[in-house]
C-alpha cells in the first residue's frame, strides 16, 4: 500500500496507533487513511490542472491548433462574405422566422434570464428581441470583453440607454451596468456564429471569448446558436475542432432546429443539453 509517505513516517503513524487504539484497529485506521489521501491527491491533481490551463492561456497553440486557426480562417472569410451578401429583405423576414421558432421552445419562452448579444453587420438581429424581453419582464444582460480577452456580462434594463459602442464596434454594457448579475443566474444563452456545422460545432470571430465563457454553463444550461440557414455547412463536412471549442446545444435558423444529434465517434466531443 503506497500512501505517498516514507517508511519512518510510517512507522511513527502505527507506533501512535498502538498506544492510542490497540492492535486491532491498524487495519481499519489505515484503510480510512489510504481512502482519505487518494481523495486529497485527486483534488490536488484537478487543482494543478486548473492552474496549468491558466497559465497554457498566453502560451501560443501546439502546432496542430494553429493548422486548425488557418482552416477556420479561410472557413470564416467564405461564409462572412456569404451571408453579406444576402439582401435585407431576405435577412429581416429570415430574422423574424428565426425568432418565431426560438419562441416556441420551451427552455427560452420560460426563462426569467437570457444572455443575449447585439447584432453586429449582417447577423441575426437581436434588438427587437430585447426590447420584447424587458418589456415581458424578463431579466437581459449582454456580453462585453474585459481587457484580458476574457468575457464579463452586464444587465441592461433600456436598451437605448444600457448600451454603447466598444471595441471592434461591437455594441456592450455601459460601465455602469457591467458585473452587475451572476454568471450563474443566467437560464439560457443566445450566442451568434459566422458558421456552424450541423453537430454543433460553432465558428466565431477567433477571439476565444465566447469558447471560454461557455465552458463553465456547458450542460447546465441551453446554449443556442442563432443563424441562418446559408452559415451552416454542408452535412459531409466538419468544423476544424480545437482543444478549446465548446459545442452548442442548438442552432435555430429559418428553416428551424438545425442540430443533428451525432452518433458516430468522429463527432466533437460534448453533452448536449438536456431539460429535466
Amino acid at each position: 500500500m503506497n500512501m505517498g509517505l516514507d517508511f519512518s513516517e510510517i512507522a511513527v503513524i502505527l507506533v501512535l496507533i498502538l498506544l492510542f487504539f490497540g492492535s486491532k484497529e491498524i487495519p481499519n485506521i489505515l484503510r480510512q487513511t489510504a481512502r482519505f489521501l487518494a481523495k486529497v491527491r485527486v483534488y490536488s491533481d484537478k487543482v494543478r490542472r486548473e492552474i496549468d490551463e491558466i497559465a497554457r492561456i498566453d502560451e501560443p497553440m501546439p502546432n496542430y491548433d494553429q493548422e486548425v486557426i488557418v482552416k477556420k480562417n479561410a472557413i470564416r472569410e467564405k461564409y462572412l462574405a456569404v451571408r453579406k451578401e444576402m439582401p435585407q429583405k431576405d435577412r429581416d423576414d429570415k430574422t423574424a422566422a428565426i425568432w418565431g421558432h426560438l419562441g416556441n421552445d420551451d427552455a427560452y419562452r420560460n426563462a426569467r434570464s437570457v444572455m443575449m448579444y447585439v447584432e453586429l453587420g449582417s447577423e441575426v438581429a437581436t434588438r427587437e428581441e430585447i426590447r420584447k424581453l424587458i418589456a415581458a419582464g424578463k431579466r437581459v444582460v449582454i456580453p462585453y470583453m474585459n481587457e484580458d480577452a476574457s468575457m464579463g456580462i452586464g444587465e441592461i434594463t433600456n436598451l437605448d440607454t444600457d448600451i454603447e459602442l466598444g471595441s471592434n464596434n461591437i455594441m456592450v454594457p455601459v460601465k455602469e451596468k457591467r458585473n452587475n448579475f451572476f454568471k450563474s443566474d443566467i437560464q439560457v444563452i443566445i450566442t451568434p456564429g459566422v458558421a456552424f456545422d450541423i453537430y454543433g460545432a460553432r465558428l466565431g470571430r477567433g477571439k476565444g471569448a465566447y469558447d471560454r465563457f461557455l465552458k463553465d454553463m456547458k450542460g447546465r444550461i441551453p446554449i443556442y446558436a442563432i443563424a441562418f440557414d446559408c452559415q451552416i455547412m454542408p452535412e459531409t463536412e466538419r468544423l476544424p475542432f480545437a482543444y478549446h471549442d465548446i459545442i452548442v446545444d442548438q442552432i435555430i435558423t429559418e428553416s428551424g432546429m438545425r442540430l443533428k444529434k451525432a452518433t458516430d465517434p468522429l463527432t466533437p466531443a460534448g453533452t448536449p443539453y438536456t431539460a429535466g
